[in-house]
């Protein structure tokens, strides 16, 4: 019974199967925009994990030390925010994506957190790579 209905519903649309569609000039505009802009964008919008926020620079140095004991060939960078030192890791497109990194660094750092920030495009390429 349900061969037939398969059957039936191709041989429906068959006619649209091996058709070539021609692409008008103002679909042709539109993509080339959209991909002009796309190159120009050296910024998205994303994830990193923030290890450690901190306005004490020696805790800072500490969970910097033990970050590069732990995960040596991972790429971490500082920032200071008067009055804050803040460590972070990662590029991720999705919030979903940074949850097994955030497991494993909560093991050392149970104060790291997930956050919103803008990646570069390559960022996001090169933690795929890995």
């Amino acid at each position: 019974m349900r061969f037939i209905f398969v059957f039936f519903l191709l041989a429906g649309f068959s006619p649209l199967f091996g058709q070539i569609i021609e692409e008008t000039l103002e679909v042709k505009t539109l993509m080339q925009n959209f991909e002009k802009i796309g190159k120009e964008q050296l910024y998205v919008e994303g994830w990193r994990i923030k290890i450690i926020s901190t306005t004490d620079r020696r805790a800072l140095e500490k969970a910097k030390w033990l970050f590069e004991q732990k995960y040596p060939d991972l790429v971490y960078s500082l920032s200071h925010e008067a009055p804050y030192y803040s460590m972070k890791v990662g590029a991720f497109e999705d919030r979903i994506d940074v949850e097994p990194m955030l497991v494993l660094f909560k093991e050392d750092f149970p104060l790291a957190i997930p956050f919103r920030d803008k990646v570069t495009k390559t960022e996001l390429l090169s933690e795929y790579e890995n």
